[in-house]
């Protein structure tokens, strides 16, 4: 590391003339050797110099020697010939991620500090690897460390790189010494209208005169970028001078947007505004040749290479970086990509935009062959290295105006049509006989557009054939250009998709999980100090049971008796997975003669991937997701559901999983823990995040100490924030509209109270102390200077008991229908009726390593759990039966489905099917196979052609029974009082009437079609719905109203067309204003009114009888409560 000429300010003019007088000789005569990178630099004088090459070089002996935070790898290839000649062969960088270099400040009026009037100009070069959309990461900046003793802003100088949809642009910062408003006027910054891209070299630099906003001036790659100033934009003000310490890389602690992900080296500070010329002089380029493909490609496969860090231009016009990561695939088509994972396991962005090449080695007959290219977005061509044709970008807007367009394919009628916002291009090449090397290259995003594949494919037919297939290196792997064939592929792909996603995030959180065993060995280690608890000598199967029994022997009160098996088969498959068995899966149980075939079932259905579908309706209730479509409003959020259910599929542990939740890592918009943190329209987004993190893992309601402190809880407006103040790594700052308005007298006479004032700067804290004792450990934290992390240490470590009774006690209401403290998510309210119990149940979960399912196990083999329920709450108090219970939104639309063995058949959740808005404005949710993966259509404009009508069919059956389309707000206990709409709903709504109808692909038709006595048909339609047989009289009247008919109804006709998925029919957001948009979906939700076909293999009449009985017995109270 060099150290400049430091100590006194004359030095800063001398460096500055010298700056001049070199580049005036330059002109005069030529060095006799070539200039160093260093000889330019040490030409101008810097106070400091980090080169990274030199960090064992001494200093100043004004300045101390440098430290780190976190780990800062000082050995990584730097900026090097022949690409950056200035430099030497072996030059070196610094790595940092979630790390810092640290130079203490000398003192007063130090050669670091700089004031009003004082010039500055800071360099550096920048290898930026990530940055999401937004973040502000430090190259250097002096103050806001966030170490103790200094305060929390005050920033002399900051120089940062902005993320700006894959690509970064420089920011300058600093905070007026005079910051008594305290709001964010008091800030200043300055960022470049010009970017660059990540994943490679780049030089930057910004001079600066404090008290003179005009002399701004930036610079990337040596030209001059003009910028804009924003937050209290231009001022003459001078900036915080104090003497806290210069951090290279990070600020706040190392806190984790603030923290630079990727290398920096050579960074200089100089006390003038260095020339433009001695700037451009810094970076000399040598433009590498384009990427090619530099691997093997496997046999019989299609090598897929990714790249990032490109301009954001619908251009090929740049070159090819080396790829970010490579993996093989069977075919050249494609919808989707597997999904990146960082070191947490959770879904990251790549850079948008980016490209995939897909490569192979394809065989080929001689002659002309027709090929054919879909893509979304620009595609290009080329076969043995050479250009066959491009597919073109897609320039359109998304103004609404658009005309309809109804989807076809130019090509042939025969094919399936080219979906909406896609495009094709037919080629015909000419090729000799053998192998040739066939490359797809595919451009996704760009230009804050989702970064999306479409159906992207190439595929070939013989020339005169429409008969398209695609391209795959294994002649024998044929997948057809047909409705039929594409959507089989993507059924297959999908399934692959998931395994592959699977082993990404095992392979990408590998060390992290060795983290958690580590974690959780302590947690052990920690029960192991407790005193043990007393298991009553009672009579019961397991000590859950035994517990309970005591307070049931105390009480007087007799337990319930076991609940029969049939009972106990479809409440189980309700419990663990969301729906009810079929008859197949109930005949095998029941003639099951295992004694302990009760236990084997639930190890069973544990393993099955429906658990992870049942619990998601509950944590998107209780951590409020509340993703939207189109044009965000109040508190929605981004779709975090993909991670909430990756981490349920993947049964992580409920310490890591709510850790990941605190952290708010990854994609905010694609399926990451970090749309968790957006709260749009909010003014103080981190205070609703704590509210719902205290509500969710602490049974602590904020809810009240959002806009004052609580009047019935204890809980003050400044717990709150001190809890936000974590969750953002730093002050927060009490928004006006975050508190009620009035004088202090008018103040005083309310109910509630008001103990913050508008402005009020509320420090990061742990307000529970007194209550609840999360001791911080030091040794649990991967980054201590995280406030956010020690949060989630506080939340989950062991010592805080109360963490492991709350879910443990969420996990006990969830399957016995009360809870042990009620409510479940505010404990100030209510009483716990058995203190052992929960004591028993939270450290059972802790020693499990917090096992979700292994909690689930104990309380499901329980014969408290097995037990004939009731509606009574004085024998439910004490658990001497568990409650009665209503399904669940979700439990009656996919029982629904999965009794008749249908599919939901609806829409992709998108109004924005084309692509052509900003990923900002809409996103998709996919297209929904359960009650989960739905959401508010948000067609508050109740404009036909932004209405989903399918999708609106199934959000019917969910909002009757309580399902909320927006979570503006967390909520446990949903509404479950009966209501008219709840039969109604049943007995006349579209998505029933699917149900009851005898079509192609019902379950019912199936087992119409058998040869079997009409008992036997009744008993298993009684079976399939209800998860028993009928009685003699349920039998009787069933098989009257069935037997007329009933030897004659099968017709012998061939099966008619079977339901289909609902295609996307054009209309999207570009053309939503079109009458014709509005036309085509009036009539769409006029067709789905029928319901669908019927089969075409029985007779009218007797099927129509048939669906009487489906109809009847969908329509039963027994068919909605769990047994």
């Amino acid at each position: 590391m060099r150290w400049g000429s430091i100590g006194i300010a004359l030095l800063a003019w001398v460096g500055c003339f010298a700056s001049l007088a070199l580049a005036q000789n330059d002109s005069e005569s030529a060095p006799s050797k070539p200039l160093t990178y260093a000889d330019i630099v040490a030409a101008d004088e810097p106070v400091v110099w980090f080169s990274m090459s030199d960090w064992a070089s001494r200093g100043s002996a004004e300045l101390t020697k440098p430290t780190t935070q976190g780990k800062v790898n000082v050995a990584e290839s730097g900026p090097r010939p022949i690409t950056f000649p200035l430099f030497a062969t072996d030059n070196t960088a610094a790595e940092f991620s979630a790390s810092a270099i640290r130079v203490a400040d000398p003192g007063d009026k130090s050669p670091l500090d700089f004031d009003l009037g004082d010039a500055i100009t800071i360099e550096a070069w920048v290898y930026v690897k990530k940055l999401a959309n937004g973040q502000q990461s430090y190259i250097v900046g002096k103050g806001r460390t966030g170490l103790e003793g200094q305060a929390a802003d005050n920033q002399n100088y900051g120089l940062r790189v902005n993320g700006e949809s894959g690509r970064a642009s420089l920011s300058f910062l600093f905070r007026s010494s005079d910051n008594r408003r305290g709001t964010t006027d008091d800030w200043h910054r300055w960022n470049t209208t010009s970017n660059f891209t990540i994943g490679a070299w780049h030089h930057v630099a910004v001079s600066y005169v404090f008290g003179k906003p005009d002399s701004i001036r930036g610079y990337i790659d040596g030209k001059p970028s003009k910028g804009t100033w924003d937050y209290g934009g231009p001022s003459a003000e001078g900036p915080v001078v104090d003497n806290d310490e210069l951090w290279i890389g990070s600020a706040q602690g190392t806190a984790g947007s603030n923290s630079f992900t990727g290398l920096i080296d050579e960074v200089a500070i100089y006390r003038c505004e260095l020339p433009a010329e001695r700037i451009a002089a810094r970076f000399q380029m040598v433009q590498p040749d384009p990427y090619l493909t530099n691997v093997p490609v496997p046999a019989g496969k299609v090598l897929v290479e990714v790249f990032e860090g490109i301009p954001d231009a619908f251009s090929w016009d740049f070159i090819h970086p080396s790829p970010s990561e490579r993996f093989t695939i069977d075919q050249m088509a494609a919808f989707a990509l597997p999904n990146n994972y960082n070191r947490h396991g959770v879904r990251v962005d790549r850079g948008n935009p980016h490209v995939a090449w897909m490569t192979s080695d394809i065989d080929f007959t001689a002659g002309k062959h027709r090929l054919l290219v879909r893509s979304r977005s620009g595609a290009r061509l080329f076969i043995d290295g050479k250009l066959v044709g491009e597919n073109p970008f897609s320039h359109a807007s998304d103004d609404g105006h658009h005309p309809y367009l109804k989807p076809t394919s130019k090509v042939s009628p025969s094919i399936r049509v080219v979906q909406p916002g896609d495009r094709e291009t037919l080629f015909e090449v000419e090729l000799e006989e053998g192998t040739h090397r066939v490359q797809l290259q595919l451009h996704m995003g760009g230009k804050k557009r989702r970064p999306e594949l479409g159906e992207a494919s190439l595929t070939v037919a013989p020339m005169g054939s429409d008969d398209f297939v695609v391209v795959a290196p294994d002649a024998d792997r044929k997948i057809p250009l047909t409705d039929e064939g594409y959507l089989a592929f993507e059924a297959e792909q999908q399934g692959l998709l998931a395994s592959i996603n699977r082993t990404r995030r095992q392979q990408s959180s590998a060390e992290y999980a060795k983290y958690w065993d580590a974690r959780h060995d302590y947690a052990r280690e920690y029960l192991r100090s407790l005193e043990p608890i007393a298991i009553p000598a009672l009579e019961g199967s397991t000590d859950i049971d035994r517990l309970v029994a005591s307070r049931l022997t105390d009480s007087k009160l007799t337990a319930a008796p076991r609940a029969s098996d049939e009972s106990f088969v479809r409440r189980l498959y309700l419990d663990v997975l969301g729906i009810t068995p079929t008859a197949a899966e109930v005949e095998r149980f029941l003639a099951d003669t295992r004694d302990n075939k009760r236990s084997l079932l639930i190890d069973h259905l544990l393993q099955q991937p429906g658990w992870a579908d049942h619990w998601m309706g509950y944590w998107q209730d209780v951590l409020a997701e509340n993703p939207n479509i189109v044009n965000p409003t109040l508190n929605n959020t981004g779709p975090f559901r993909w991670w909430l259910y990756e981490a349920l599929s993947d049964n992580r542990p409920l310490d890591r999983f709510t850790t990941e939740l605190i952290l708010m890592e990854g994609s905010d918009r694609y399926g990451g823990p970090g749309g968790f943190a957006v709260a749009s329209q909010n003014d103080a987004p981190l205070a609703a995040k704590a509210h719902v993190l205290a509500g969710a893992m602490l049974a602590i309601n904020l809810n009240c100490a959002r806009c004052h402190d609580a009047p019935f809880h204890e809980w003050k407006q400044k717990d709150l924030f001190n809890l936000a103040a974590m969750l953002g790594r730093g002050t927060q700052t009490l928004p006006k509209t975050s508190t009620i308005p009035g004088d202090p007298a008018a103040l005083k006479s309310l109910v509630v109270k008001v103990t913050l004032k508008p402005g009020e700067k509320i420090e990061p804290g742990w307000p529970f102390v007194d209550h609840y004792v999360g001791e911080l450990k030091k040794e649990l934290l991967e980054s201590p200077g995280d406030t956010r992390e020690q949060l989630a240490v506080r939340i989950t470590s062991p010592h805080n008991t109360r963490f492991a009774k709350v879910l443990a006690n969420r996990f006990w209401h969830r399957y016995i229908g009360r809870g042990i403290i009620e409510p479940v998510d505010d404990w100030e309210q209510g009483d716990n009726v058995h203190p052992e119990l929960l004591e028993f149940l939270a450290r059972k979960l802790i020693e499990s390593g917090y096992d979700a399912k292994s909690l689930a196990r104990l309380i499901l083999n329980s014969d408290t759990y097995q037990r004939e329920p009731t509606s009574s709450l004085a024998q439910s108090r004490l658990f001497a039966a568990p409650m009665r219970r209503r399904m669940t939104a979700e439990q009656v639309l996919d029982s629904m489905y999965s009794v008749a063995g249908k599919r939901l058949n609806v829409e992709e959740l998108n109004i924005d099917v084309d692509g052509t808005r900003n990923e900002a404005q809409s996103i998709s949710l996919g297209i929904p196979d359960r009650g989960w993966q739905f959401t508010s259509l948000s067609n508050e404009r109740d404009r036909p052609s932004l209405s989903l009508p399918g999708a609106q069919n199934m959000i019917n059956v969910l909002e009757a029974f309580g399902w909320r389309g927006s979570r503006q707000d967390p909520m446990t206990m949903r509404e479950s009082e009966p209501a008219v709409i709840q039969p109604a709903t049943l007995a006349n709504g579209v998505a029933a009437k699917r149900i009851a109808q005898l079509s192609e692909d019902s379950r019912f038709t199936l087992l119409a079609l058998e040869d079997q006595p009409i008992e036997k048909f009744v008993e298993q339609v009684f079976v399939e719905m209800l998860a028993r047989k009928p009685t003699a009289a349920e039998s009787a009247i069933y098989v009257e109203l069935l037997t007329p008919g009933y030897s004659e109804r099968r017709t012998g006709k061939p099966a008619g067309p079977m339901p289909k998925r609902i295609p996307r029919d054009g209309v999207s957001w570009s053309n939503h204003l079109s009458n014709e948009s509005n036309q085509v979906r009036i009539d769409l939700q006029k067709q789905l009114e029928a319901g669908d076909p019927p089969t075409t293999r029985l007779t009218a009449d007797w099927r129509e009888r048939a669906e009487d009985m489906v109809w009847i017995l969908l329509n039963t109270p027994e068919f909605v409560f769990v047994p």
